[in-house]
């Protein structure tokens, strides 16, 4: 024990160390359930003793609420979302345009406090903020913010920016399945972004629709990827240029909200302009330097299909993370190890690396797993490192 530490307990001091360690963090102790339904926010003082706890005061007790208008977030922006808005509505001031689509900013209490920020997918409740209507002029000429998130059925995420206060970014909510599009050929099949969407629709408990683009470059199916199709719950061959699955596809997406991702250049927002005939979303090449796409999607956006249904189209990102899954876990879940959902290596914390009696290499050795769905497990768990 330092002398100064030790003379401060003499005296009966808290030392500024021992002061910091009982710091509560508010957030995590109202999902623990510990504290009421109104989280609290600390302040203290720079030597960490005396602190202060005041509650965060719910958004909606600024607003009117019958003057507030539910609606569905149809595609999101830095400071601002697009808000589909349910039908018509009376209100006091008839001036109000409680119809249609408007622009929303955040509000700050409820983005950063609450931390409750939107995403496509997600319905809203907004509230009047000003008087006038929207006139574009940048944040704060909007007629609407965001005063409450409501809650989510489903989401899918992805890790926020390392600068981010936002640990994770929800890619899209209330979604009924996950529609990964992937090419055969140009660029290549990558097993490392299909694993980690599997996963993601497998921890959510969404079914995984596999849409395998350019069939019409190649005479078979290569056995790397007749192998994860083995795994998933519904795979189709579609060929943009000639037609073939896509009468099959719009049938699977009928009356549903799908989100669809993929990597760049496999061809999703060709597929989607053929869905969807109005989306005319743009589309890229793939460059002959690396074989990868350029990225033609930049936000996620929603759109409707003709015959019913929601398209939720999703940037193409590189990869997806896998947010707060421990790695025995992972070691557990990973799709094709334990067809039968049971655990069978000798011990329970086994990661599948250098372990004794681990059943998923010995089954790399049989060569009843491929490599190529060892390798990506093991890319996806040094990730989380």
């Amino acid at each position: 024990m330092l002398e100064e530490d030790f003379e401060e307990e003499q005296s009966g001091r808290s030392t500024r160390r021992h002061s910091r360690a009982r710091r509560v963090n508010a957030m995590q102790a109202y999902r623990d359930g510990t504290i009421d339904d109104r989280p609290i926010k600390e302040r203290w003082s720079r030597e960490f003793k005396n602190p202060k706890l005041k509650k965060i005061k719910d958004p909606l007790e600024k607003f009117d609420i019958k003057e507030t208008v539910e609606g569905l977030v149809i595609e999101t922006h830095r400071r601002t979302c697009e808000v589909k808005l349910d039908e018509r509505r009376e209100t006091r001031d008839e001036r109000d345009n409680v119809s249609g689509i408007v622009t929303a900013m955040y509000l700050a209490t409820t983005t950063k406090e609450l931390g409750e920020f939107p995403a496509v997918g997600d319905r809203v409740l907004l509230g009047k903020v000003n008087d006038d209507e929207d006139t574009g002029e940048g944040v704060g000429s909007q007629k609407y913010c965001v005063v409450r998130v409501l809650p989510r059925k489903s989401a899918l995420t992805r890790p926020g920016p390392k600068d981010s206060v936002h640990r994770e970014l929800t890619l899209a909510a209330n979604i009924d399945q996950v529609v990964i599009v992937a090419s055969v050929k140009d660029p290549e099949f990558n097993y490392g972004f299909a694993d980690r969407f599997l996963l993601a629709a497998s921890l959510n408990n969404l079914p995984f629709l596999l849409v395998l683009t350019k069939t019409d470059l190649v005479e078979e199916i290569p056995e790397t990827i007749k192998d994860f199709t083995k795994i998933v719950d519904t795979v189709i061959k579609v060929s943009s240029k000639t037609g073939e699955g896509v009468e099959e596809l719009r049938a699977l997406l009928k009356d549903k909200v799908s989100v669809f991702s993929g990597q760049s250049g496999v061809g999703k927002s060709t597929l989607i302009n053929r869905l969807i005939p109005d989306a005319e979303l743009k589309t890229g090449h793939v460059r002959e330097k690396d074989g990868k796409g350029r990225h033609t999607t930049t936000s996620s956006s929603l759109l409707d299909l003709p015959e019913g249904g929601i398209v939720i189209d999703t940037p193409g990102i590189r990869s997806l993370g896998i947010v707060d899954l421990d790695p025995e876990v992972l070691a557990g879940i990973f799709p094709g190890f334990f067809p039968d959902g049971n655990f069978t290596c000798k011990f329970g914390n086994c990661l599948h690396i250098h372990e004794p009696g681990c059943a998923v290499r010995k089954a790399v050795e049989d060569g009843t797993l491929s490599k190529g769905r060892y390798d990506s497990y093991v890319r996806i768990l040094n990730s989380k490192d």
